[in-house]
């Protein structure tokens, strides 16, 4: 009976408690009830809310009387702001505006509308994902492909053209690359994801390793106590094929007090066919060497991710992150060939099977530490990856005899590295400091036989070992500092001294190379107020070759083709100068110049009766362009993007075995359009173009090239169940072609690949939308190098 009195005597002092209160109808221009509508009352910095029900109706319980500022907010915009004065119970009935007060000031307060899609930062260009509609819904990989600047691909993510892209999570790097890295983003859900930033000219606490610069990924922070899942599936159906490519996957994500936790598995079995032809033609003489070649590639993957933090304290948090992948994938081809030079007319037939097994291991470990409560922290790291390669490719020669060969190519390659990193302010003035070491270490096997009536001999002159060993040692120093309410600034000093060796037991040969060298940063940029912001950008930059390239060792593909590396293949340098302007957060233009010297590429040669690849150092390239994004989102069933990139390169070649290509201008294009058809935004209507016009890069002119899709985004059960429906490539125009130059021969190439393709993919979520698990990642910019050969 006590209890029950007192429950009653609570309810009864809570009523006088509350006794004030706000409550009404919202509706919008048509007088109809708007559900869903968010209404906000402010005093004092403590805010009071609540959501409309399907009457449009709402009630707030108040603590006293007074002054409060009244919002509606609504679709994440906010419609209506006013000051009232609460005495009791008060009734306010609302309609909506037809459209939303873009900029409105009531007695000091300055009400923004619209929620902003793009920013220019000091020294990156954030988009907003969270702000955009259109990027609801879908994966990682399809929100990077919205995202201003970066183009994505089955296989690739790039910047402006530029390949080989980083990539972040939470402003730490993603120990993936290759198809590991674009099969984990493909888990991520854009629902969980706050914004990406777009680092063109990356500040000094990153590795100055890349041209292409940098993409974070900043996740959405946890907001609840719970768990939460998802499963998903997809797959491509292709034209003319019997065989579709498929994906399945699923995550978990659990939140607790201290304890948070993520981990997904995927498994697939992606298929890929392409054509090529490589026709090369003598200049000064009557030679010519034709190939025509069709792929057949069967890629299955199994891979898991497990992400684990522990909050010890307020201060202290500690963490691990483990990846594992399996892949063995299968090539088979055949080519023809015919080659004409002194020795008369030759018909080569050639084809191959190719079988590989490769176990990737990813290891990372790290704790973090609040130093102070003006935001200091330091941060300790160690990251280890484990790849484990072993191959059997087997390959016949058909001229007037058959030649059928086996290469039994096996790799294993170990990288550590370790970091301190340390986060200070003073003042206006924040400081970024730290030291890395990092250590590369590759043992390469390659056994070559030949198959002589079913007995395999091995080839000792065509067997090789090949060792290789890196150190890099790195310190960095940055600090960013405000100027003033309009200006900031951030300047850094990045140095690297690294030590390389590179042994070949075959021939007996071996090379080493040192060297040290400084990389600056600077930023500035000016913001006079909301609509305007301006930003100039410096930073210097090198790009490794991939030490696949360093061996000197000759891969025969056939019995007259082979490809080799160079032990002395030197890094390039990029010296990078951005200057940006963002209007309104939604129009953004970049002005950037880079001078890259001693660029690197692989080219192909001919030696008498020998054609083969190899990867050198031979040109310098001037670049200058514009580039101009622009997000249209005023129309409320509307929501398209442009990104226009226009340059001029130049490249010089210091080598006098190989002729620049001409050179000129080019652009690139992309267009994406998401038309919403209902007012829920729950089926939307998509249709995209890119292309991009004939450029140049080193000795290769590239011809123009693009490609249509459209489809359908549907979400059922309260966004529950999400359904993406894409045609891609639409006229089947996606191919690379072009042309490469050298002083005797020229030689005309075209690769196309079956980019016709439907694509189907179901997403189901389950548990608590708001709980995004372990999302702490690790720098770890080395892998970047280990999956690339050329």
């Amino acid at each position: 009976m006590n209890q029950k009195i007192v429950i009653l005597l609570s309810l009864i002092s809570t009523s006088f408690i509350f006794a004030q209160s706000v409550e009404g109808i919202i509706t919008d221009k048509d007088n109809k009830p708007a559900l869903e509508t968010e209404v906000l009352i402010t005093k004092n910095e403590t805010k009071f809310s609540a959501i409309t029900d399907e009457n449009g109706m709402f009630k707030i319980p108040l603590k006293e009387n007074g002054d409060y500022l009244f919002e509606i907010i609504k679709d994440g915009v906010k419609t209506n702001s006013e000051k009232i004065t609460i005495k009791g119970a008060h009734r306010k009935d609302i309609q909506l505006k037809e459209a939303p007060v873009t900029e409105q000031k009531i007695e000091g307060v300055t009400v923004t509308a619209k929620k902003k899609l793009f920013e220019r930062k000091v020294d990156r260009l954030v988009f907003n994902v969270e702000n955009s509609v259109a990027s609801q819904g879908i994966d990682a990989i399809e929100a990077l492909a919205k995202t201003p600047m970066v183009k994505t691909s089955d296989d690739a993510i790039s910047i402006a053209g530029k390949s080989n892209v980083a990539v972040m999570i939470n402003d730490r790097l993603l120990n993936l690359n290759g198809q590991e890295l674009i099969n984990y983003l493909k888990t991520l859900r854009s629902d969980d994801i706050l914004k990406i930033e777009v680092i063109t000219t990356p500040p000094a606490k990153y590795d100055a390793e890349g041209k292409s610069g940098l993409i974070n990924i900043i996740l959405k922070k946890n907001a609840n106590l719970g768990w939460n899942g998802s499963i998903q599936t997809s797959g491509n159906y292709f034209w003319g094929r019997p065989t579709v490519s498929a994906r399945s996957g699923a995550t978990f994500n659990y939140q607790g007090e201290k304890l948070s936790l993520s981990t997904n598995l995927s498994t697939g079995d992606n298929y890929w066919y392409y054509t090529t032809y490589n026709y090369l033609t003598g200049t000064t003489n009557n030679n010519y060497w034709n190939r025509d070649s069709q792929n057949l590639n069967n890629y299955k993957y199994k891979s898991g991710n497990l992400k684990a933090e522990y909050k010890i304290n307020d201060k202290n948090l500690v963490g691990i992150n483990y990846n594992y992948s399996h892949s063995n994938p299968m090539e088979t081809g055949e080519s023809v060939s015919e080659r004409f030079n002194e020795q008369g007319l030759l018909n080569i037939n050639s084809n191959f099977r190719n079988r590989n097994s490769r176990d990737v291991h990813n290891a990372t470990a790290f704790y973090e530490a609040k130093i102070d409560s003006a935001g200091g922290k330091l941060s300790l790291t160690a990251n280890m990856m484990l790849n484990n390669s072993n191959a059997r490719n087997f390959s016949n020669t058909i001229t007037s005899e058959t030649i059928s060969t086996m290469a039994n190519p096996i790799s294993k390659y170990r990288i550590y590295s370790g970091q301190a990193d340390l986060e200070k302010t003073f003042g206006k003035i924040k400081t970024e400091s730290g030291l890395k070491y990092t250590k590369i270490k590759n043992d390469s096997e390659f056994n070559f036989f030949s198959i002589e009536n079913g007995q395999y001999n091995l080839n000792t002159d065509r067997t090789n070992t090949f060792f290789y060993n890196e150190q890099n040692y790195a310190a960095y120093f940055s600090t960013n500092f405000k100027i003033s309410e309009k200006w900031d600034a951030k300047a850094g000093l990045r140095y690297e001294y690294t030590t390389l060796e590179g042994i070949s037991m075959n021939d007996n040969t071996s090379a080493q190379i040192k060297y040290g060298k400084f990389f600056p940063t600077a930023y500035i940029s000016y913001k006079p107020n909301e609509n305007h912001s301006f930003s100039l950008n410096y930073s210097r930059r090198i790009s490794r070759p991939y030490f696949g390239n360093l061996n000197p060792f000759k891969y025969y593909t056939s019995e007259y083709e082979y490809s080799t590396g160079n032990p002395y293949l030197l890094p390039s340098f990029s010296d990078n100068f951005e200057f940006g302007y963002v209007l309104k957060n939604s129009l953004n233009f970049t002005l950037y110049y880079n001078y890259n010297k001693d660029s690197w590429d692989r080219v192909q040669m001919v030696d008498g009766n020998y054609r083969y690849t190899v990867a050198k150092n031979f040109y310098n390239e001037d670049q200058a362009g514009i580039n101009i994004s622009y997000n249209y989102n005023k129309l409320k069933w509307l929501e398209s993007s442009i990104f226009l990139n226009g340059f001029y390169a130049k490249s010089k070649s210091y080598d006098s075995s190989i002729t620049p290509a001409p050179a000129g201008y080019s652009a690139n294009l992309n267009i994406d359009n998401s038309i919403f058809l209902n007012k829920e935004k729950t089926v939307t209507f998509m249709l995209g173009l890119w292309g991009s016009l004939p450029n140049r890069n080193g000795n290769t002119y590239y011809y123009a090239n693009s490609s249509l899709y459209t489809g359908l985004k549907l979400a059922f059960m309260e966004k529950k169940l999400l359904v993406n429906f894409y045609l891609n490539d639409i006229l089947n125009t996606n191919r690379e072609k072009g042309i490469e130059y050298y002083p005797t021969y020229n030689i005309d190439y075209q690769y196309k690949g079956i980019t016709r393709n439907v694509h189907l993919s179901l997403t189901y979520k389950f548990g608590n939308n708001n709980v995004k698990g372990a999302t702490k990642q690790v720098k770890f910019e080395e892998s970047n190098r280990a999956g690339g050969g050329s």
